[in-house]
């Protein structure tokens, strides 16, 4: 067997395009690195990297909330422990090729981290989603993660990986250079031997972007993977600890292989329905939740001839589920844990009733329901519903 050995293939009358491998042996095709592990498509195994999917409809809601964390948009979780100003929200400010990033902001008040605090930008990874890097086993494969950040704050930041067990970590450092101004960064990890990373429906992986964690979760041991329950490195930005500080993060893959590839975009369809399996709403795209309107409401009749307060409701959901969702019920006018009581014509709105209890809300769609007023024989109720199955 015969090898030629060359680290370009070009045509003989351009230098436009052709063929590079570098010195591993990697290929690039018109530039385009081509995988260096696992599959052409279906390579990210982020999801709602690029920041398309909202159902929440965060936006201001989150003023003097991230101190406990909250998603904004699907999937993406931020938290800013100890600042009471911060908010976030999807914005249109991007970098060429994508159409919404994640930003967020302090506000006018900024608070240091303490040494137990946490902040930061945070992807939960399904165990399931994970299968493929077999990490935690002597056959874990290296992975690399890539993403768009703007921020008006440069210096150094940390980005970290560690296990949804906390048992193994993998923290390192990137830096921002200028302010205000879109950067490319990757960031490639061996894949670890060791942990406990889940390979079924559980918490397998958590990816995290620091935004100020406290010293109780830092490390100075960068680069290598490393048992127990750190976070971050020890110098890297306080983000939090600015006031009116914002930064923004878009277009974001995790992939199995040495080597960054090309954002693999998905089409809204099914990015939403990725985002489904996480969260699901009975409001129309771009309706958020807790918002006035008969539009998508699912309603119940009592064909009893008595008064009945116990219902079924026979709603399914969007797609099945990670797990038993917990469900939030609205009114028709947004008040939460209510129902919309009517009478026997279908649409006639004339007040609302409390839920005493509901059960049997599995994957696949919700339960029954008890309401703590009877109602009527022939009579309607109606109701809006959100279900989290988030990690």
């Amino acid at each position: 067997m015969s090898t030629i050995k060359v680290n370009a293939i070009k045509n003989t009358s351009t230098d436009d395009g052709g063929i590079a491998i570098d010195n591993s042996g990697h290929v690039q095709v018109d530039g385009v690195q081509l995988p260096t592990a696992g599959a052409f498509s279906g390579r990210n195994l982020i999801i709602n990297g690029a920041q398309e999917v909202d159902q929440r409809g965060s936006g201001s809601s989150a003023i003097g909330t991230l101190t406990n964390g909250k998603y904004i948009t699907d999937r993406w979780n931020v938290r800013g422990e100890g600042n009471t100003t911060g908010q976030c929200s999807q914005s249109a400010n991007v970098p060429d090729g994508f159409v919404n990033s994640l930003l967020i902001e302090v506000g006018a008040t900024a608070v240091a981290r303490s040494a137990n605090t946490n902040r930061f930008i945070r992807h939960n990874m399904e165990g399931y989603s994970m299968r493929s890097l077999r990490w935690g086993t002597s056959a874990a494969k290296a992975a690399t993660i890539s993403f768009w950040i703007k921020s008006s704050l440069t210096g150094t930041y940390s980005f970290a990986f560690f296990s949804g067990s906390l048992d193994q970590h993998y923290a390192t450092n990137y830096t921002i250079d200028t302010a205000d101004t879109w950067e490319f960064k990757t960031i490639s990890v061996p894949g670890p031997t060791s942990g406990t990373f889940r390979t079924d429906n559980g918490l397998a992986l958590y990816i995290q972007w620091d935004l100020g964690t406290g010293s109780n979760y830092q490390t100075s041991t960068l680069n290598q993977w490393a048992s127990g329950d750190k976070r971050c490195s020890n110098n890297a930005v306080d983000f939090f600890n600015t006031a009116n500080a914002t930064l923004r993060i878009t277009g974001i893959q995790f992939e199995m292989g040495e080597k960054v590839t090309s954002f693999e975009y998905r089409s809204y369809g099914d990015e939403l329905a990725r985002c489904q399996r996480y969260f699901c709403k009975s409001y129309n795209d771009g309706v958020n939740p807790g918002t006035n309107t008969s539009i998508g409401i699912k309603s119940i009749r009592n064909y009893s001839s008595d008064a009945r307060s116990d219902h079924s409701t026979t709603c399914q959901f969007p797609v099945t589920m990670r797990a038993a969702p917990t469900v939030v019920f609205y009114a028709k006018g947004g008040t939460q844990d209510r129902f919309s009581t009517g009478n026997s014509t279908y649409g006639v709105f004339s007040g609302t009733n409390t839920i005493s209890s509901a059960s049997n809300h599995g994957m696949t769609g919700l339960g029954g329901v008890s309401l703590g007023t009877s109602v009527s024989a022939n009579s309607f109720t109606y109701f809006h519903f959100t279900a989290a199955a988030e990690l």
